[in-house]
């Protein structure tokens, strides 16, 4: 799913300064991430604003959603023109308990949402949103979406870290011991990031953890090679802490496993930006193709994203 709650209001007008009005009828849609299936990938929930609201109204919006990434689409907050065949719009990301820094999937059924609308369709080949975590990019390949997010590092776990992250998992999956083949701390802008690798062996796609798995950080990512011919690797992500006990496809999950996958995969002739085929392996499941891009350190992700609702708010009785 996502990045590290944000608590500011970074990027966001000060609503101290509009004039005084109801909020009124806000168009949205909800739209499954990573998956061709209405009832597969990860949902995320898209509401377009005119202007921006208070944090208040906004996580109250996310509460009536009930899903697990409210994405709210605004204008941009600088007046940069944007590219030839671009367009620009702000973009934040509301979690079950926070703003988020980062959300992949939510931005990849954002870019999806905007590209579906009429005035847009001819013209616009090209997304830029302005985030919490920079400007990121989004365009449309065929009848996926591409995105490009920040790649992220990982330091190796200590011995005494590693053993207690052992005995974490042992216990959440009432195992004797669980094959853990790597575990990394994520570097900047991932720092509540943990990424463990286990064996294929431990076949990943049939945990059902007992406890919460989230040992020390906020968002846990578990990867390991495919059981699937055709695969690269499979990856599941747990965030108990910031309200997910388990996210169905994670988008930011992999600014961390591409790399990891593509160091990999170096000696089997691994090519810088060659797109690795993932598979979220949670109970909806999810199909990511990831790309790394060591010099520019960025990830570019594609995948599926399939409308299920659309509909209006009617917050004409809130003012704001």
């Amino acid at each position: 799913m996502n990045g590290s709650p944000n608590n500011s209001n970074s990027g966001a007008l000060n609503p101290a300064a509009l004039p005084s009005r109801t909020v009124g009828h806000l168009k949205f849609q909800i739209l499954n991430a990573f998956s061709t299936d209405v009832f597969g990938g990860n949902p995320a929930a898209i509401v377009f604003l005119d202007r921006m609201l208070p944090n208040e109204i906004l996580e109250k919006i996310n509460d009536n959603f009930n899903q697990p990434i409210v994405v709210y689409i605004s204008s941009p907050q600088s007046d940069t023109p944007p590219k030839s065949g671009g367009a620009v719009f702000g973009l934040r990301w509301f979690g079950p308990r926070n703003e988020m820094r980062i959300c992949g999937h939510g931005t990849l059924a954002a870019a999806e949402a905007i590209f579906g609308r009429s005035e847009l369709a001819e013209n616009v080949t090209t997304l830029e949103f302005q985030t919490l975590s920079g400007i990121l990019t989004a365009h449309r390949v065929g009848n996926q979406i591409s995105m490009e997010l920040p790649a992220g590092t990982t330091v190796s776990a200590s011995p005494e870290e590693t053993g207690a992250v052992q005995d974490i998992f042992a216990r959440a999956l009432s195992k004797p011991s669980v094959d853990i083949r790597y575990i990394g701390y994520g570097g900047p802008g991932f720092s509540n990031y943990l990424l463990v690798e286990v064996d294929k062996g431990e076949k990943l796609s049939e945990w059902r953890p007992n406890a919460e798995l989230a040992p020390r950080t906020q968002i846990l990512v578990v990867t390991s090679a495919a059981q699937e011919e055709g695969i690269a690797y499979e990856t599941r992500m747990f965030g108990p802490t910031i309200g997910v006990p388990e996210d169905h496809v994670c988008g930011s999950a992999h600014c961390l496993n591409a790399p990891y996958w593509a160091a990999k995969a170096l000696d089997g002739g691994y090519v810088d930006g060659k797109p690795q085929h993932a598979k979220a392996v949670s109970a909806r499941g999810g199909d990511i193709w990831a790309s790394y891009f060591r010099a520019a350190e960025r990830v570019q992700m594609r995948g599926n994203v399939t409308p299920v609702a659309a509909g209006t708010l009617d917050l004409t009785g809130v003012v704001v």
